[in-house]
């Protein structure tokens, strides 16, 4: 009569074991609860992270989407701009035998418009001149002019746009290295030449040509500028600097 009957002690066993189940799981629900409630701060500040990200993404979206439109479906829409009736009979392009400043004078001569090349190797001029006479049926003119003399070509410049009716002018001549370098080994010789090329021309060109366009009131100025302007360059460090017109 003092021990326990078998039975009743595995009655016993059987009892306790769902109290101990059930008491573990309501600790680890206790903990989940007070873990998400220390957490609920950096889930919202997170959530507004999130939220302004994506905000932003949807504004730049739109502004992209709009400048696409505007630039390639809208003109075409309305038809071809006349460019010689909005800006002007001529257009001048420095550093115009080669590369993009020859595609631009191409494009420009395409629509119609007489084009003036600078540049400062005469045979290349003359032939793309002719070149773009012939295939387009425009007026076309050249300047012999190297920038990297300071003031010096610009004289010559003035006197040879004096009469024409200047609507656009693009000033895309430009100066790279000659090779990647560390600033402290580029001479002087080729920092002023840069200098001269990248920045002067750009300043002076624009001198000559804005009066005439302010007094006309209308005119189209474009600077040719380089994406390493926009990042840091290393061993490239003027041309970066210089390039940001």
């Amino acid at each position: 009569m003092h021990g326990t009957v078998p039975w009743f002690k595995d009655f016993q066993t059987r009892r306790t074991r769902p109290v101990i189940t059930m008491a573990a799981v309501d600790r680890f629900y206790l903990l989940y609860r007070e873990i998400s409630r220390s957490c609920n701060f950096y889930i919202e500040a997170l959530a507004i992270v999130g939220a302004w990200y994506t905000v932003r993404k949807c504004i730049s979206l739109v502004f992209d989407t709009y400048s696409m439109l505007r630039l390639h479906l809208i003109p075409k829409l309305g038809g071809e701009i006349d460019l010689v009736k909005q800006y002007g009979k001529w257009a001048v392009v420095t550093g115009s035998t080669n590369g993009i400043g020859k595609a631009y004078a191409e494009e420009l001569a395409k629509r119609h418009v007489n084009v003036i090349l600078i540049s400062r190797n005469k045979e290349k001029l003359e032939a793309v001149s002719r070149s773009i006479s012939e295939t387009y049926k425009v007026e076309t003119d050249f300047i012999v002019a190297d920038f990297s003399k300071g003031r010096e070509p610009y004289t010559a410049i003035k006197k040879a746009l004096k009469d024409r009716e200047i609507g656009i002018l693009v000033n895309n001549v430009g100066m790279f290295y000659p090779y990647p370098d560390y600033f402290t080994n580029v001479s002087e010789d080729v920092l002023w030449d840069m200098i001269n090329i990248n920045i002067a021309s750009a300043n002076m060109m624009t001198h000559i040509v804005l009066p005439g366009m302010v007094e006309k009131k209308k005119g189209a100025i474009v600077n040719v500028s380089s994406a390493s302007c926009c990042q840091p360059t290393p061993m490239l460090t003027i041309y970066g600097a210089s390039k940001n017109m």
